[in-house]
């Protein structure tokens, strides 16, 4: 079995049918990145090198799917809050974590996007479940929480510019489901988990 098909059926599932998506694992062979993309990472460890252009290749792939024509020759820099630079226009977002590399776009006209994945048997760092969830929750649902709230502020983030702490961002997951509040305004998400990961999606129209 294909080890990135578990997940990319469960984002798939999380996504409308116009959205775009990717899932690469985080052993694949990455393109070698262009002049405009390198600087990002020039002075990064091999690891970090390797995610970067596994996230370029995955964006490429997501925005594709969902009918977005980038030239391939057209660099995807990073901005200077390390968000993908695009073009006017286009909505995506990326992630890594533990085994893979996903990113998910939105079609021409669609809502801002935000997605998360992570690794679900790694130990939760210290102090972690106080931060993004300061109410009882069992010992995994931290990490849940993390990701969940990461997709939400993903999505709301080009819009807002807002930097939120976690504890901003009050949060009720019930099911696939997940309800925050973002000042004034309600924003959702939807999560599953798959191959020991746990993945949230976030849409967002302000």
């Amino acid at each position: 079995m294909n080890q990135t098909a578990p997940v990319r059926e469960l984002l798939r599932r999380l996504l409308p049918a116009d959205f775009g998506c990717a899932v690469l694992h985080v052993s694949q062979a990455a393109p070698p990145l262009m002049p405009g993309e390198e600087v990002a990472v020039a002075r990064a460890i091999p690891k970090r090198r390797h995610e970067f252009a596994l996230g370029r290749l995955a964006l490429r792939m997501a925005l594709a799917e969902a009918g977005h024509d980038l030239p391939p020759d057209r660099p995807i820099p990073s901005r200077a809050d390390r968000r993908p630079d695009l073009p006017d226009g286009i909505r995506a977002s990326l992630s890594h974590g533990g085994a893979f590399c996903v990113a998910v776009a939105s079609p021409v006209g669609g809502p801002w996007v935000g997605v998360d994945i992570e690794s679900a048997t790694r130990s939760a760092p210290e102090g972690l479940a106080e931060s993004v969830a300061p109410y009882r929750m069992t010992d995994d649902a931290p990490l849940l929480a993390f990701c969940v709230k990461e997709a939400m502020f993903k999505a709301q983030f080009p819009l807002t510019g807002r930097m939120l702490d976690f504890s901003d961002v009050p949060a009720v997951i019930r099911g696939g489901r997940a309800r925050a509040c973002l000042g004034a305004r309600l924003i959702a998400a939807r999560w599953g988990a798959a191959m020991d990961h746990y993945l949230a999606v976030s849409l967002w129209r302000g």
